[in-house]
């Protein structure tokens, strides 16, 4: 299979095209692409017990603690069967790994700030306070520049 991907600045929204021989099964490529993008958009994590359909866009970060990973958002804490390497594979290219044991939305960062005592990432309308390992700071704030 060959994939070919143009940048057109002109289009309001991603514009998929298939071309493929008569023998191919068209409908299942159609369900996996749509699939991916159901996916991309939503995940499903639990909070006491119940089951939670999460837009990404609202979660904040991922964090590893205690054999657990937990998911926040400005308002709730969620928690995620996944380890942090799985979601890191299935996460839109806006989430960032920034430490041994966090992955942050770079769309929700309010303010990044260096210091001698650590590097401290701030979220919008929330309270929630983040540190980045000096290892992942450079890529993050070369990541939040590109963004403007």
């Amino acid at each position: 299979m060959k994939i070919r991907v143009e940048v057109d600045n002109q289009l309001k929204e991603p514009e998929v095209t298939i071309r493929t021989p008569n023998d191919v099964d068209v409908d299942q490529i159609v369900k996996a692409i749509e699939g991916a993008e159901a996916t991309a958009t939503r995940m499903t994590f639990s909070q006491r017990g119940q089951n939670y359909q999460v837009a990404l866009h609202d979660v904040l970060f991922f964090e590893a603690a205690d054999h657990q990973v937990m998911v926040h958002t400005a308002t709730d804490v969620f928690l995620t069967h996944q380890r942090l390497y799985e979601l890191e594979s299935v996460l839109p290219i806006n989430f960032l790994r920034v430490s041994k044991s966090a992955i942050l939305n770079c769309d929700q960062v309010f303010s990044l700030t260096k210091s001698v005592t650590g590097n401290l990432v701030k979220f919008q309308n929330s309270h929630n306070q983040l540190y980045v390992s000096r290892r992942f700071y450079k890529g993050l704030k070369e990541t939040l520049e590109r963004k403007g």
